[in-house]
């Protein structure tokens, strides 16, 4: 889940929600994408694994908070990947080639394109990231061919996907006093630059197929600290009334 500390208190935007917010940003692509339907799917699902998780999320043991994704034990990280991984491919096995490698790519920087991706605690476990990464990396070649997919559409179908979930990323955690201006290269090799704009961002250039797109972030707001174990957060989420934050994205005017 991600945790986006306000004050004393969390506000908490679950990682399935997020998801749901990629699927709309894929929705309103603009342009010719090849396989857009399994593109959506896998938009929509990518982190269809983290609702096995977000059922009975855990603090952080390091401070007693709510753990944001970031810094979720490795070993459940990979777990619940493994298990999204298989849920998808079973609605859409392009889908879930593209999922297999978007959870690779988490530990490789998301294949260059983002190298300052890190979760904190990957490096106290680097023989289990390695094993999981050449293990999704093997079973590439072979879905591919069965998919009939050239690697070069794959790769773009790829990109795209990292680019509508750091969107969504960037709408979840936006705060005018937060996040600096982000860039994202596309496919094309073209760069998207994102940018505050109070509650708002701004892409440039525009590249959804409407005039503007507004989006609606289930939110709940919990206490930040205060749990005498995970229980207590269990039970604050599910109490914790959920309401809607607005963000549109707009071109630049």
């Amino acid at each position: 889940m991600i945790v986006r500390p306000t004050g004393d208190t969390a506000e908490i935007v679950l990682q399935v929600d997020h998801a749901v917010i990629s699927g709309q940003l894929a929705e309103a692509w603009a342009g010719e994408v090849t396989a857009r339907d399994s593109l959506l799917v896998a938009a929509r699902l990518h982190d269809i694994g983290w609702r096995h998780w977000e059922a009975e999320p855990r603090l952080n043991t390091d401070n007693d908070q709510p753990t944001n994704f970031l810094n979720v034990q490795i070993d459940e990280h990979l777990r619940l990947y493994r298990l999204g991984i298989e849920e998808v491919a079973a609605v859409d096995p392009y889908a879930g080639l593209l999922v297999s490698m978007h959870s690779a790519g988490i530990y490789t920087g998301r294949y260059g394109t983002q190298p300052a991706l890190k979760l904190t605690r990957a490096p106290d476990v680097q023989s289990l990231v390695d094993a999981f990464v050449a293990e999704q990396e093997a079973r590439y070649e072979a879905v591919r061919d069965g998919l009939d997919v050239s690697q070069d559409e794959l790769w773009r179908n790829y990109l795209l996907l990292q680019v509508f979930d750091r969107l969504s990323l960037r709408v979840c955690l936006g705060d005018p006093a937060g996040p600096g201006p982000m860039e994202v290269v596309l496919p094309d090799e073209q760069t998207l630059h994102i940018a505050a704009d109070g509650d708002d961002q701004t892409v440039a250039p525009w590249p959804f197929a409407v005039d503007q797109l507004t989006i609606k972030v289930p939110t709940r707001t919990i206490p930040l600290t205060g749990y005498a174990n995970d229980d207590a957060l269990r039970l604050a989420l599910e109490q914790a009334e959920v309401e809607h934050r607005t963000v549109t994205l707009r071109p630049v005017s």
